[in-house]
């Protein structure tokens, strides 16, 4: 079996707290913003992950952004979210998901209105191409589609008509949240794809692999047969499935 994999913990990855100039305490796992690690610059595809805790009355203000794929991951509190494609404020919550093809430009805002912490899961896919048109979608997801199973949350072109959303770039996204340690949770990697594997709460167990704590991710490289348990009261993660690099 040709399968290589890497684990990076939490206190290894770069941490940034809130202040006024940074309305979020941060987590980043790739190189981003004042954080550059060479070693951590991007995995295939996946070009950036942070993982946000945004203040009460805090968040980001209209920006832009172009030729980049985004995907927002709510794990707890209420992200109100604003783009010029919609013109339209959404309010999402946990579990749910938004995309943006950013493709030839688009401005948007991500508040938290709340008078409490939001987290969330920022995630960046480099797009196939330049300049593609600009896309915005979201799906409210329920606890039960992802309990104790693997959600396809994101798909790409060649599966668009089985997802709920989806992107341009050849990458599939899944969650799941474990929430008991009786139940075994599946996902088989093919020959020729990676994935990244970031476990957001709980604890985590990978069967033959290391287990995953709170914040830790795990780069997993050609074909394996994932099996996904706790040995505590839950594990929350996310595996984000793409092609390895020639």
């Amino acid at each position: 079996m040709n399968n290589t994999f890497k684990k990076y913990s939490a206190q290894n990855l770069h941490y940034l707290p809130a202040s006024d100039m940074h309305p979020a305490d941060t987590y980043f796992h790739f190189s981003f913003a004042n954080y550059h690690n060479p070693d951590r610059v991007s995995f295939g595809a996946l070009r950036v992950l942070n993982d946000d805790d945004i203040k009460p009355h805090g968040g980001f203000g209209k920006h832009p952004h172009r030729d980049m794929e985004i995907i927002t991951y709510l794990i707890s509190g209420e992200l109100t979210h604003w783009d010029n494609v919609t013109d339209i404020e959404e309010t999402l919550g946990r579990g749910d998901v938004q995309t943006i093809s950013a493709g030839s430009g688009v401005w948007h805002s991500e508040q938290n209105l709340s008078d409490k912490w939001t987290r969330l899961l920022q995630i960046w896919i480099l797009p196939p191409a330049q300049r593609l048109p600009v896309k915005y979608n979201k799906h409210n997801f329920t606890t039960e589609e992802r309990r104790n199973r693997l959600l396809h949350i994101v798909g790409n072109n060649s599966n668009k008509d089985e997802v709920k959303l989806y992107i341009n770039q050849d990458v599939n996204i899944y969650v799941s949240e474990v929430t008991d340690n009786t139940t075994t949770v599946s996902y088989k990697l093919k020959e020729g794809r990676q994935a990244y594997i970031c476990n957001f709460e709980g604890s985590l167990d990978i069967k033959g692999l290391p287990s995953l704590d709170e914040r830790d991710s795990l780069e997993v490289v050609g074909q394996h047969d994932l099996e996904f348990s706790t040995n505590n009261l839950m594990a929350h993660f996310i595996i984000i499935e793409m092609a390895t690099p020639l």
